[in-house]
């Protein structure tokens, strides 16, 4: 075994010195090879990375906005429908009260009608009444005298009718007329 006293010059930490080197050398150009990927390709990675994430985020953010527009535009859009329903139900709840009011106005004006309809004829009926009283009257009156004077013309003489005649009329004219 040797030791690092023993160790001949061309080692180095007990590694032959061209060994040394070429892991020296290695390490540098590894270094070198980190330093220029690090420039040439980490940055422009990493940005990529950091725009790639970026765009995701906002996409993330937009579609929550997204989101939550849309839930305020719907639950907009329900109370919108909400008072569209109630307004509908109060102008078919208006129509129905006018439809009811108008009902009623057209029957008690077809009532004051037929009421009024049933007066006039209640009244020409009473009129024609009256008229047929009149008549029926005159007509028995005619029939009255045209009688009296045949019964009166066989039984009395000229003298006689006269008297009676003038008598009868007489008390026909003072005589109030009887409905």
């Amino acid at each position: 075994m040797y030791f690092l006293t023993d160790v001949p010059p061309s080692y180095v930490f007990g590694i032959e010195l061209q060994t040394f080197i070429s892991v020296g050398l290695t390490l540098i150009n590894l270094a070198i090879l980190a330093f220029v990927l690090t420039k040439l390709l980490y940055k422009p990675v990493l940005n990529f990375l950091q725009k790639r994430a970026d765009r995701v985020q906002e996409q993330i953010e937009r579609a929550e906005t997204d989101s939550a527009s849309a839930a305020a535009l719907k639950l907009q859009y329900e109370e919108k429908l909400k008072a569209i329903d109630l307004q509908r139900e109060e102008i078919l709840e208006e129509a129905r009260k006018q439809a009811v009011a108008r009902s009623k106005q057209i029957l008690a004006e077809a009532k004051s009608e037929s009421d009024a309809v049933r007066n006039r004829a209640a009244k020409e009926i009473e009129l024609e009444m009256e008229r047929a009283k009149d008549e029926i009257r005159q007509a028995i009156l005619e029939v009255s005298v045209i009688i009296a004077e045949k019964y009166i013309a066989r039984a009395i003489d000229a003298e006689l009718h006269e008297k009676l005649f003038a008598s009868t009329m007489a008390e026909l004219e003072e005589a109030p007329w009887q409905r």
